[in-house]
């Protein structure tokens, strides 16, 4: 098995990932109308709710990565955020007829790729 993804060993891509969730879910919380028009979603006090909420399981699933403390503890919050993105993937594409090709696209985009990223780094050494 590979002891490294993007040259960083598999301790490092953790941390990004967990820090990179964090911001999100701060995004998501303190500021959703800025969310919002990353992803080209009009906004609404209905959306702005939803992005809070969106925040707030980026958050725990931070707390999660931040807080194993063992290989076990840390493949299971890595698998934790691989099916999370897949079923946020899968949502975004099955709603894109009513929400928009462009919004479902960019948000398809960033679960796909954070999934992948965390399966990728769940199947390092490490």
């Amino acid at each position: 098995m590979a002891k490294t993804a993007l040259g960083l060993p598999k301790s490092t891509l953790v941390q990004v990932m967990n820090w990179s969730a964090a911001l999100f879910g701060v995004a998501g919380v303190l500021t959703p109308r800025a969310l919002a028009a990353t992803y080209s979603v009009p906004p609404s006090p209905h959306v702005t709710q939803l992005l809070r909420l969106f925040g707030s399981r980026m958050l725990a699933l931070s707390a999660l990565g931040f807080t194993a403390r063992s290989k076990e503890e840390t493949d299971r919050a890595l698998a934790v955020a691989v099916g999370l993105n897949a079923l946020d993937t899968a949502t975004a594409l099955l709603g894109a007829r009513a929400t928009g090709w462009s919004s479902a696209t960019r948000a398809a985009a960033t679960s796909a790729t954070f999934g992948a990223l965390a399966h990728t780094v769940r199947s390092l050494d490490g």
